[in-house]
């Protein structure tokens, strides 16, 4: 019998997936209409087309991730955060991307959601944070603290502010949401501090990590049987 926690999961990631694919179709109309007026410098293709793939790649590890073997998001977090940036940069006009990223191991799921979260942020970003801008600053951080057993990441940009997404408007915001309580976490939006436009703050706590001695046990029982 599916546990009712499995179900609220899968309709999780439905929404997001469906939420996801619905921003990129806007942003990939967006793009289309760049390449029509000829606003586009052909010369980017080759390292677009590579940002592309890494894009895609990531998006298929996250179908992948083994939910027992943790590993670093690290890497899909850069993937897809620059592959945004630029393929769909340029519906902004120049955007410069920031990234500051610790490197951090999580299983499956927990992997999943960061990594499906800053997608959807920056993807927020992108369609919202720059109306009427030719440039703009998109700055990305991961950072964690094994005394205190707990990660943020932060999103923030220097666009038009935060309006009604301090309130967590929007349903974009709801999943961004529904995603930090997969992590176990939460997520607030403010003015950021630094850049004036909207940060996003998403809080969560470190995964348990087993102790070697625990892991060797484990594996003598298992030969002894």
């Amino acid at each position: 019998m599916v546990q009712e926690s499995e179900i609220d999961r899968r309709c999780v990631w439905g929404a997001e997936a469906r939420h996801r694919a619905d921003n990129l179709r806007q942003l990939a109309l967006s793009l289309q209409r760049l390449l029509d007026i000829g606003r586009i410098d052909p010369a980017n293709r080759p390292r677009t087309i590579r940002r592309v793939n890494a894009l895609a790649r990531a998006y298929r590890t996250l179908e992948q991730a083994d939910e027992s073997d943790p590993d670093s998001c690290a890497q899909g977090l850069r993937d897809i955060a620059a592959g945004l940036v630029e393929i769909f940069g340029h519906t902004v006009g120049s955007l410069v991307l920031s990234l500051d990223i610790q490197p951090l191991a999580l299983a499956g799921e927990g992997q999943r959601a960061l990594q499906l979260a800053v997608s959807e942020l920056v993807v927020n970003a992108l369609r919202h944070a720059f109306v009427d801008r030719q440039a703009g600053i998109l700055h990305i951080r991961l950072e964690h603290d094994r005394a205190c057993q707990e990660a943020t990441l932060f999103v923030a940009d220097d666009g038009v502010g935060p309006g009604d997404l301090i309130n967590g408007g929007g349903r974009g915001c709801g999943i961004i949401r529904d995603l930090a309580a997969v992590l176990g976490g939460d997520v607030v939006w403010r003015q950021s501090r630094v850049l004036g436009g909207t940060e996003a703050i998403l809080n969560f706590p470190l995964p348990a990590v087993v102790p070697v001695s625990s892991v060797i046990a484990s594996c003598r029982v298992a030969k002894e049987s």
